[in-house]
């Protein structure tokens, strides 16, 4: 019974054994402790019926998803008692998110055992019908810029996905039309990937889009077909905008591509009046993503017929990380434009926005949150954006104890998004928003833009205050992440990789926020002459006024310029580990050009040969 075996690693945090029972054996101890079936009663897949009684525990669903989506949460309902019985939580034991497995699925009409730990509590008696609301929860991994997760990654990650009840996982690839196609990984490793997410009741959905729209249709087909022919067991693929504004203006091409492909899922950049030509001739194969945003006014002329999805960021653009205002912001506007519009389903879409260095981790929150507003769209999210670091950790982590490592995530996001609001002016002194207007809207973030133009600064009503405040909020957020890490056990290596990247943005961070305190400190007309930046005498002198605007790293003092040249080596060492633990090793170099971007600006003008040398 391939499907319970998936939650072996989840039970191991149980100390619970699983053992496999054939029906009706006689000379079982264990039999009749929890019994699995299948029953086909026409409702939507997914759906499960879960009976907690004194005699045992049954589950029964509509197919063999919803046997996963009930063990599920069984298992989270263990989990719950056991904690609650002993009145704190324990740290689990589990040593890998590796919940994958191989080989064919058998039939789930049997008995399965668990042999119970003495340390387990009682769990009460209670029936659960659950079933999803949105038959299409996805969630979108960009590899068209630098980032290209290594296939352990991409697997681990789908596992997480599979046991918060994900059921789509799209892989997006651009390919250049001047050079030659070629994608990042092996037949061997696509169908390997393939193969995992079936077992895992996931959909595989390859996507594919090209940097340019302007390119012939017969050479748009050819690639498009090429890249079909290395998912040969895809029964569904997505298409980015790009093509997406080829095929609508020749439906005979996306016909053809109907032929291979039964379902096709289209991206479009943004809905206007003038699309209703063909956006409501979309043949009923095809599935429309588009951006959820508010005001949502494609409602007004996208015809009901129309398969829509909703498509969420899980980032602002332009920002390294997610702030819990927008995490909370997306899954409420999810929630609404469900239960206003005819929607098929929810995408939560890991974007190439350009700031890539950020690692899968920083985006575990949002993605729980709109696949849990796609399951239950009824739900407040109001009432419990509060606890998501808590349902994160528990669902992702296995293990509460280490809501601390989200928690300060979120943190992170949070500095970064009310120092941009107070620098734009969209936030007042007593931290309070003036709007409610995306955080898009206020262009890019203020660390992206000293990470990325180093050389002209743009800190408008920044003060040396604002960020000092900002690198203390950042250090207390590094000191709860080393207690954290104290307190971790050795053989949690997947835990220890997350509070790795977790802490090498917040040093990244508060490395930025001191440059910028010392770009306002020197921009405000007055600097120091001698070379180690001393006030003393004669060497605290006036200069020309330069203001918050246009400044450069290039103007400071060349001893502060060398202390933050020696951090960001630093960083960058801790950078290169973790980016080789995630990432395809050839896809480091271009990683590294946002650190050695800043780096060069950091140093004096006779050492910029050592820049070569890195």
């Amino acid at each position: 019974m391939q499907v319970v075996q998936t939650f072996v690693t989840y039970l191991t945090s149980l100390s619970l054994e699983i053992e496999y029972r054939g029906h009706k054996v006689s000379d079982s101890e264990l039999d009749g402790r929890i019994m699995c079936g299948i029953f086909e009663d026409g409702e939507r897949p997914g759906t499960y019926t879960l009976d907690i009684r004194p005699n045992g525990i049954q589950l029964m669903a509509n197919d063999y998803a919803g046997i996963r989506h009930g063990f599920a949460t069984l298992v989270q309902i263990l989990r719950i008692f056991r904690i609650s019985e002993h009145g704190k939580r324990k740290e689990s034991s589990v040593s890998s998110f590796n919940g994958y497995t191989n080989g064919n699925l058998n039939s789930v009409a049997s008995l399965t055992e668990l042999s119970s730990d003495s340390s387990l509590s009682v769990i009460p008696c209670l029936s659960i019908r659950d079933y999803p609301d949105l038959t299409v929860r996805a969630v979108y991994q960009d590899f068209s810029g630098c980032k290209m997760l290594n296939v352990d990654t991409v697997l681990q990650l789908v596992n997480r996905l599979s046991y918060c009840k994900a059921n789509y996982f799209f892989v997006n690839f651009e390919i250049r039309t001047t050079d030659r196609y070629q994608l990042p990984y092996t037949n061997r490793d696509l169908f390997h990937m393939t193969q995992v997410c079936e077992e895992l009741f996931i959909k595989l959905v390859p996507s594919l889009d090209l940097q340019t729209n302007s390119i012939d249709i017969p050479a748009a087909l050819k690639i498009i077909n090429l890249f079909l022919d290395d998912f040969p067991l895809s029964r569904i693929a997505h298409f980015g905008p790009n093509i997406s504004s080829l095929l609508v203006q020749n439906f005979s091409i996306l016909d053809s591509i109907q032929k291979r492909i039964p379902r096709i899922f289209l991206s479009v950049e943004d809905v206007r009046a003038a699309d209703i030509v063909w956006i409501n001739r979309l043949p009923s194969y095809v599935t429309l993503c588009v951006e959820g945003k508010f005001p949502f006014t494609s409602e007004d002329f996208i015809s009901p017929s129309v398969n829509l999805v909703l498509k969420f960021p899980t980032t602002d653009i332009g920002f390294l990380c997610a702030s819990p205002e927008t995490t909370a912001k997306n899954a409420l506007l999810a929630t609404q434009l469900c239960q206003k519009t005819s929607t098929r389903g929810i995408m939560i879409c890991d974007n190439s926005n350009g700031c890539e260095i950020m690692p899968p981790s920083m985006s575990l929150m949002p993605e729980c949150a709109c696949i849990g507003a796609a399951w239950n769209r009824s739900i407040d999210i109001k009432r419990f954006a509060f606890l998501l670091p808590r349902i994160t950790a528990e669902h992702f982590l296995l293990d509460s104890n280490l809501v601390i490592l989200l928690e300060q995530a979120s943190n992170i996001g949070r500095v970064e998004h009310e120092l941009t609001k107070y620098s734009n002016g969209k936030l007042s002194t007593n931290g309070s928003s003036t709007t409610l207007s995306s955080s898009s809207s206020f262009g890019i973030s203020v660390f992206v833009e000293i990470l990325l133009n180093p050389e002209n600064i743009q800190l408008k009503r920044l003060t040396p205050s604002m960020f000092k405040k900002a690198r203390i909020e950042l250090q207390r957020s590094m000191r709860a992440l080393k207690d954290a890490r104290s307190a971790m056990r050795y053989e949690q290596y997947e835990l220890a990789l997350i509070l790795a990247e977790i802490q090498l943005v917040t040093e990244l961070m508060t490395l930025v926020s001191k440059i910028g305190q010392h770009l306002c400190f020197y921009g405000s007309g007055k600097t120091f002459n001698n070379s180690n930046g001393s006030s003393s005498g004669a060497d605290y002198i006036n200069t020309e006024y330069l203001g918050n605007h246009g400044l450069g790293v290039s103007k400071l003092p060349q001893a502060i310029r060398t202390d933050l040249a020696n951090s960001l080596l630093e960083i960058r060492r801790k950078f290169q580990h973790t980016w080789m633990c995630r990432n395809l090793a050839y896809t480091l170099p271009n990683a590294l050009k946002m650190f050695d971007n800043l780096f060069r600006a950091l140093l004096p003008p006779g050492m910029q040969e050592y820049e070569k040398v890195l």
